[in-house]
């Protein structure tokens, strides 16, 4: 019920005040901060997306392996976002690898990346995925429970969030600067 009143209300978002935007800021930045002290992953989140393109994007992945993945195109052929676009649920890379022709899962270890899983949630119109990796060690159940939740949250708080004003919305696309964690 909070979704279908937040789904009408941001329809009329030109007639309220500013302070109802500071919820879902407060609650999307408090999400991502029980993820930021998982010190040994690194993430990456994509929040409703819609035509392969997210809404929202946070990530904490190493520079040099984001500039990587986008110089070569890997967001075509990475098989942890073929199963994410595919299935819902969690999906640990090791169980892609016979999926991954093009070698992304390699070339992520070869940047410190190397025991990930995947997350997917959501309907197929706006799916949302998610993705940690750690460099030293498997990611553990307790790990995994928490990024599924957390997962799930920023899902549901972002409903509706394509009809934000463009302020607001650039708000939510700057909890990502904080994220930023020196690359090991």
């Amino acid at each position: 019920m909070r979704h279908q009143i937040f789904r009408r209300v941001s329809a009329s978002h030109r007639n309220l005040p500013k302070c109802f935007y500071m919820k879902p800021v407060g609650k999307i930045n408090l999400e991502l901060q029980r993820l930021v002290a998982v010190e040994h992953w690194r993430f990456a989140i994509g929040l409703r997306i819609r035509f392969n393109h997210p809404t929202l994007l946070y990530q904490t992945y190493p520079e040099a392996w984001v500039a990587h993945y986008a110089k070569n195109g890997l967001l075509f052929v990475d098989p942890a976002v073929r199963w994410g676009m595919t299935h819902t649920g969690i999906c640990d890379w090791r169980d892609l690898t016979s999926d991954d022709s093009a070698g992304v899962l390699q070339q992520a270890a070869d940047h410190g990346l190397v025991h990930g899983i995947a997350i997917s949630v959501g309907d197929s119109a706006t799916r949302s995925l998610g993705f940690f990796a750690s460099a030293t060690t498997s990611i553990t159940e307790q790990e995994r429970v928490l990024a599924q939740e957390v997962v799930g949250a920023l899902h549901e708080a972002t409903d509706g969030v394509a009809d934000l004003p463009p302020a607001e919305l650039a708000r939510l696309i700057a909890l990502n600067d904080q994220l930023r964690l020196p690359d090991p």
